[in-house]
């Protein structure tokens, strides 16, 4: 009884201040405190939202925005962890030198790089990944060097009076001990990546929850630019609370914490079992390969649409 009082105590006090925001959302507008034309109630934010996933091809614009994300974190990762493990282990001189300009490129603003992202990959689907690319290498990269660095002494010694290899000093010292701290980078870079989403999807983009934003805000759709707000915001909830997930299953030694970084009790997860290895695998596998399909379904369209412009232009041109 007393545990049950507690969860419930817990609940509230991590859900009330969100109910207080959605219920105000709900009220304000509705009460005039604010004008409905700039900030609409929130049922009816939810009412444009089924109407686009029923007419206006929701799905297609969420599968699409998840795929470029997933993408540009893979790429990220990809780039930071290596580059991470090298310059943090084996070339610590190295680190030092060129960690005032990771700091300084780490600190420019994404947007302002626009131009030579579409320079140097056009404007197709390599420039929005390689823009969100870019937001997650950073952060990836500062937690991989971290990470490396505060590795125990005594474990490498170890390793090294046991004659190890580098490949086995790599992936039986350096990465599980390093791991926490490279999966807290990875959080950060997907909770940054959500951030850049719409700047990525304004670069020649025909579908996507940030283009949906920008299109609906080109042509004064205001809830619709709600709608899209609301779902990038949950689906980065959804991802967060997916890497907590997986956090505290991985690293199932550790204390469990909560989206907030709450103690949510001294009852320890389990490990990571091989089902949930496999479901997560295919779970990701499915969204790119989903994703992939919507990405070519838009691009064809629009390729379609430019076609037919492009006719219907010769057309005039010829009768004048």
């Amino acid at each position: 009884m007393e545990l049950t009082k507690k969860k419930i105590g817990f609940l509230f006090n991590k859900y009330i201040g969100m109910a207080i925001f959605l219920l105000l959302w709900q009220i304000a507008p509705s009460l005039g405190w604010l004008d409905q034309q700039f900030v609409p109630s929130l049922s009816v934010v939810l009412q444009s939202v089924g109407e686009l996933w029923v007419k206006g091809g929701l799905f297609t614009h969420i599968m699409v925005s998840l795929w470029r994300t997933l993408n540009g974190l893979i790429a990220g990762t990809l780039i930071a962890l290596p580059l991470g493990f090298i310059l943090g282990r084996w070339f610590p001189s190295l680190r030092e030198a060129l960690n005032p300009l990771f700091r300084l490129l780490g600190q420019v603003n994404p947007f302002s790089l626009m131009p030579v992202f579409i320079l140097f990959f056009g404007i197709g689907e390599s420039a929005k990944i390689a823009v969100i690319a870019w937001v997650c290498v950073w952060p990836v990269l500062f937690h991989t060097l971290n990470g490396v660095k505060t590795v125990d002494p005594v474990l490498i010694k170890t390793a090294a009076a046991m004659n190890a290899s580098r490949k086995e000093l790599l992936i039986k010292v350096l990465l599980p001990a390093a791991a926490p701290s490279v999966f807290s980078g990875i959080r950060v870079g997907v909770e940054m990546s959500f951030f850049m989403l719409i700047a990525a999807e304004m670069i020649g983009a025909s579908a996507g929850l940030g283009w949906l934003m920008h299109n609906s805000a080109m042509n004064y759709h205001i809830p619709r630019i709600y709608a899209a707000s609301l779902c990038i915001v949950i689906l980065g909830v959804i991802l967060n609370r997916c890497l907590y997930f997986l956090q505290n299953r991985v690293f199932f030694w550790k204390e469990a914490y909560d989206v907030f970084h709450l103690n949510i009790g001294t009852k320890k997860p389990k490990h990571l079992n091989r089902m949930q290895t496999t479901v997560l695998v295919l779970a990701v596998l499915a969204v790119l390969a989903v994703g992939a399909q919507q990405v070519k379904k838009a691009n064809d369209e629009l390729n379609s649409v430019e076609n037919h412009d492009h006719l219907q232009m010769y057309r005039g041109g010829s009768s004048f």
